[in-house]
């Protein structure tokens, strides 16, 4: 922590991260950086592996990186350069946070045992796919299997009977969140006690935590849950949860992109679905045999076979040519006038063109060191207190990590084992 926070603004000013993390966990050190923290990212000589990963713009720049490394400087040191060892050490001990992504056996520039014996204080991020102790802690690791070994690859097969993977790899980036979370938390403590602390985050219970509800149902009470429905008499159940989960069609074509609605039944739910059959009764795209039905007590004409299945298809087909009339804009203005569970499905154009987060002013263009623009999304928390800084592009390879050097250490160490034995001291 310096008393001098160098301009910067937002809750965590006051506050320096050196940053360590490869692909993996760069989200960590961003979510910092944009609550005002100076973060500091080290890179080797090649540059971090981060700048390798895609999707690339048109001038082979990676958007992984643009994105996720926003905010931060740069700094390249050489893991096997005496001097270079010298010059982290020196950082670690003027750091309060130092954030680090690893797999199974791959080296660490140092170790967390060196990490606390530098600076005390420091709040140690480590991020690492199974945590560092339990029988998996040495397995391999990709997204997928990470994902599946989680929990949140189960109600994907129990709906339709084979797991669907996820098609943006983000398991790391729930973990890198969690450990944001996480260090905060430390950094309270730090406050109370003086006491920097490790942070150990596994992704695989991360992404466990990203579905409590389906993967964790049956140790919290559920035994039997699947979201496949289960019967044994003549019919089925009938969903009545409102959730959309076990519809059969809850995406529709609309005029110009695809809208998302449940035809929801039940008491719970059911109202909904009233209100939006009242807007197609009034535009004349409802046949008046559907005038009567209250969705709120369908399920017991239906159980009754007062109606039946070709009943709503019919009744699907009026909704599906009726929401074919329907833009993404329209729709939003619908829903909101009408209390419907009517939502556009978004696109990252329809994201950004969208009023409403153009009101919130969401995105935000900055210029990297050579003038070009990059549209970054904005503070991930709306707060009354300036809580975030301005942001940044992320840095070309060393860029600003002279500077960093100069503010954190004074100047560059020049003997390693000098710093190793003041660090001791």
């Amino acid at each position: 922590m310096t008393e001098d926070a160098g301009g910067r603004t937002g809750f965590l000013a006051p506050y320096r991260a050196l940053d360590l993390s490869d692909r993996r966990g760069l989200l960590a050190g961003r979510m910092l950086a944009q609550l005002g923290c100076d973060v500091l990212q080290i890179e080797p000589p090649q540059g971090s592996d981060g700048r390798r990963v895609g999707p690339f713009d048109a001038a082979g720049r990676s958007m992984h990186w643009a994105a996720y490394a926003a905010g931060k400087r740069s700094l390249a040191l050489d893991p096997a350069d005496e001097g270079d060892r010298a010059t982290l050490e020196a950082l670690v001990a003027r750091a309060d946070f130092v954030i680090e992504s690893r797999g199974p056996g791959e080296p660490a520039r140092l170790t967390p045992e060196q990490i606390a014996a530098i600076n005390p204080r420091a709040i140690h991020l480590l991020i690492t796919p199974w945590g560092e102790t339990g029988p998996k802690a040495d397995w391999a690791e990709s997204d997928l299997v990470l994902w599946a070994s989680g929990g949140p690859l189960a109600p994907t097969a129990m709906a339709g009977g084979v797991p669907t993977r996820i098609s943006v790899p983000q398991a790391w980036h729930f973990a890198a969140s969690d450990a944001v979370c996480g260090a905060l938390v430390a950094l309270f403590h730090r406050h109370a006690t003086g006491e920097g602390q490790k942070v150990s985050t596994s992704v695989q219970r991360s992404s466990t935590s990203a579905t409590l509800s389906g993967s964790l149902a049956s140790v919290v009470g559920h035994p039997d849950f699947s979201l496949r429905p289960r019967y044994t008499g003549s019919k089925k159940p009938l969903d009545l949860s409102g959730s959309g989960a076990r519809t059969a069609r809850s995406k529709w074509e609309g005029k110009d992109g695809l809208l998302e609605i449940h035809l929801a039944m039940g008491p719970a739910t059911g109202r909904f679905t009233n209100n939006f059959m009242k807007v197609m009764k009034a535009k004349g795209a409802l046949s008046e045999r559907f005038h009567a039905w209250d969705w709120s007590t369908i399920h017991e004409r239906i159980m009754a076979d007062e109606i039946d299945e070709d009943d709503l298809e019919a009744c699907r087909t009026e909704v599906g040519a009726f929401l074919r009339t329907v833009s993404q804009d329209e729709a939003v203005e619908l829903a909101i006038a009408n209390r419907l569970l009517l939502a556009p499905v978004t696109t990252t154009d329809s994201l950004f063109h969208s009023p409403h987060e153009t009101a919130r002013g969401f995105f935000r263009k900055v210029t990297d060191g050579e003038g070009r623009e990059t549209l970054l999304p904005g503070p991930f928390a709306m707060t009354a207190a300036p809580a975030f800084a301005p942001d940044a592009a992320a840095p070309a390879l060393g860029e600003g990590g002279d500077a960093a050097v100069e503010e954190w250490l004074g100047s560059r160490p020049a003997a390693h084992t000098q710093i190793t034995q003041g660090a001791a001291e």
